[in-house]
């Protein structure tokens, strides 16, 4: 069982800068896969706004720790179901959205902990993250787990906001995520992430996060975007959503070849000089 492995929590405790890639929708495990050979640091599961179901996630969590590839997911809620049927799988943290409160963060940090740290439920020997066949001692695997699974948290309401000095004080709060749309929907400026208002709340949140050691980061993959917040202290970016992916290059596709179609001046011929006709073997270079 590679899952869970600390490797994870270990470059946050480092600081260090990571890439995610989010599957959203994907019931295939071949956006696992791209996300692993395309060089993405972690892989975060989505069900707060997906239908994706139990055993999809399982198998995609099956094959990050197949692949050695941190993997994380975003929970539908802060249950004690929710959280243990998922983290029984070997997941490297788990990711939670809508904190509003220390209470809140309080509530989190005790579901994903056994005891006497938390209430998690301890399934030893039964799923991947006992090994199956069981640790060496029941106690290896509690402490292990408690001390390597990485908690998420998110602030995205107004509410959060104003008391993201306590939410973040909370001890076992590991990264803190804004999101961009809730947070800007709840300062009543929806969608304006270049207005002040929302950049100032952004900078908050760094700042908070830097003070009392917890990660901070924030959904977006524009270049630009990255390099900013990334200047600002941002070390987490949500910078891929496998939807997303499959809309945009579709529309790219489309609107390529259309544009191309448009001209009123043939464009150069995708077959070198001499070559044979699309028949040909040149034909074999062009193809999906």
């Amino acid at each position: 069982m590679k899952g869970c492995t600390g490797k994870l929590k270990k470059r946050v405790n480092n600081g260090e800068m990571l890439l995610v890639g989010c599957i959203m929708d994907s019931r295939s495990g071949a956006v696992v896969e791209a996300y692993h050979e395309c060089g993405y640091d972690l892989v975060m599961i989505d069900r707060e706004h997906t239908a994706l179901n139990s055993e999809t996630i399982l198998e995609h969590i099956r094959l990050c720790r197949a692949l050695e590839q941190p993997v994380m997911m975003r929970v539908a809620d802060p249950s004690y179901h929710e959280f243990g049927r998922f983290l029984d799988q070997g997941l490297d943290g788990i990711m939670v959205p809508r904190i509003r409160t220390r209470a809140d963060a309080e509530h989190v940090v005790n579901m994903v902990r056994y005891p006497p740290q938390g209430q998690r439920g301890l399934g030893g020997s039964t799923c991947p993250v006992g090994k199956y066949m069981g640790w060496p001692k029941l106690t290896d695997q509690i402490a292990h787990v408690n001390n390597e699974l990485m908690v998420g948290i998110q602030i995205e309401t107004a509410e959060a906001l104003a008391n993201v000095e306590e939410i973040l004080s909370v001890p076992g709060i590991d990264v803190a995520v804004v999101g961009n749309d809730d947070l800007s929907l709840g300062l009543g400026i929806p969608g304006q992430l270049d207005n002040p208002k929302y950049l100032q709340a952004v900078e908050k949140v760094i700042a908070t996060c830097h003070k009392h050691g917890v990660l901070p980061g924030i959904a977006g993959g524009e270049p630009t975007w990255v390099r900013y917040w990334h200047d600002r202290g941002m070390r987490m970016f949500w910078c891929a959503a496998d939807i997303i992916s499959l809309w945009s290059g579709t529309q790219r596709a489309m609107a390529g070849i259309r544009d191309g179609l448009k001209t009123k001046t043939a464009p150069k011929s995708p077959f070198p000089k001499g070559a044979k006709t699309p028949a040909g073997t040149a034909a074999k270079r062009v193809r999906y």
